[in-house]
């Protein structure tokens, strides 16, 4: 049947509206990170070459003990869950206000916020700390402060102190592959920043699968 003259102006109206949304919706977000990812171990550098420390942070780094490694807790905490040696995987979800970043192992969630905001009143020091990120062309620069008390980089125990403040980006190379650049900054430990490189192969077809974490596993 035909539509009236008027209705079908409106409609035709009303789709054009809705492709402006969409493509203003396409334009907000100028990556595309989202997907499930896999760690490429052999393609990272998940170590710094040679990490400058102060002599607080060289006393620290040689008084660590394996055995305390909140990860033994089933404690997923920054900077560790980025780092590309797990044989568990992340995913990515984004939207205009936020990136959420879903860890398989112990099912725990990281939120990027996009708005620039402070950390919440009252909300302490947090195993993932307080990200903030931003845009810059097709890389997502993302900085983490407000970490706990006793974080490590690494299980090799290199030490990071309160006012670590990480500095992350991510760029999606090419259509598998996604390099998250960590910059660790922290006067306290080090006497400069320095960095590792991570990669991510995309693995479209993976399924995120129940993790059960025992604390009491030797």
């Amino acid at each position: 049947m035909a539509l009236p003259g008027a209705k079908k102006r409106a409609l035709q109206l009303s789709a054009m509206a809705l492709g402006v949304i969409g493509a203003a919706s396409a334009q907000s977000a100028p990556g595309d990170l989202s997907g499930i990812w896999q760690a490429q171990r052999n393609r990272s550098q998940v170590l710094p070459e040679d990490p400058q420390f102060t002599p607080q942070g060289r006393e620290t780094q040689n008084n660590f003990d394996a055995s305390n490694d909140p990860y033994l807790r089933c404690v997923v905490y920054m900077p560790r869950g980025m780092i590309a040696w797990q044989p568990t995987r992340i995913e990515i979800v984004e939207s205009d206000e936020r990136v959420w970043i879903l860890f398989e192992a112990y099912h725990q969630v990281r939120r990027i916020f996009l708005d620039g905001r402070p950390p919440f009143d009252g909300e302490g020091r947090l195993w993932l700390g307080h990200s903030n990120g931003r845009w810059e062309g097709d890389t997502l620069i993302v900085e983490t402060i407000n970490l706990k008390t006793g974080t490590t980089y690494h299980w090799e125990g290199l030490p990071l102190s309160e006012e670590t403040r990480l500095v992350e980006r991510f760029t999606r190379l090419d259509d598998e592959t996604l390099e998250v650049k960590i910059t660790v900054i922290d006067p306290i430990n080090y006497r400069e920043p320095w960095e590792t490189r991570n990669v991510f192969r995309l693995d479209s077809d993976a399924h995120f699968f129940e993790y059960e974490c025992d604390q009491t596993a030797q």
